[in-house]
């Protein structure tokens, strides 16, 4: 990024691109991020999506399991998807959608013994991953880099919500 920066000011020093050197950087850490998730859950057999649905599952901590609503508030996904991951989950045999108990004319997704297994291994799984990666920043730098990512991130979502209500 610092060798871009340079080369950018060069080619087109009327543009400030210092914003590389946070934006650039984000986007270069996403990527390594995606490849170092994706790496430590393929022993698992899991992909990102079939992850992040068990798992959200198991945090909820409801053995009525969720309403797909729920879900995909939880997935930050539209419904579509989200009924597109429920199914694969389902034919892995690592969630079955029920009949709800509060709303006969509702379901829930919840995990299988399977996927509550699974999920509880591949958690501790990531955990540590991730912790391992963070743990390259003290707990100070930690704290105040997301302190930063948040208001970088709130400032996308509110736009969004703005424009969700208009």
């Amino acid at each position: 990024m610092d060798r871009f920066i340079v080369e950018w000011g060069a080619a087109r020093p009327d543009i400030d691109v210092h914003y590389l050197a946070t934006l650039g950087r984000i986007l270069r850490l996403s990527s390594h991020l995606r490849e170092a998730v994706d790496d430590w859950l393929r022993p698992f057999g899991l992909t990102w999506d079939v992850f992040d649905l068990i798992v959200t599952l198991q945090r909820a901590g409801n053995s009525d399991g969720l309403r797909p609503t729920a879900l995909t508030d939880a997935c930050l996904l539209s419904s579509g998807a989200m009924t597109n991951r429920i199914d694969r989950v389902e034919k892995l045999g690592l969630a079955v959608r029920r009949p709800d108990p509060d709303d006969k004319r509702a379901t829930r997704v919840a995990l299988t013994r399977r996927g509550e297994n699974l999920a509880e291994k591949a958690m501790t799984e990531h955990s540590a991953q991730s912790r391992r990666i963070a743990d390259q920043l003290s707990r100070a730098e930690q704290e105040t880099l997301a302190r930063l990512l948040r208001k970088l991130l709130r400032s996308f979502e509110v736009e969004r919500e703005s424009g969700e209500r208009e």
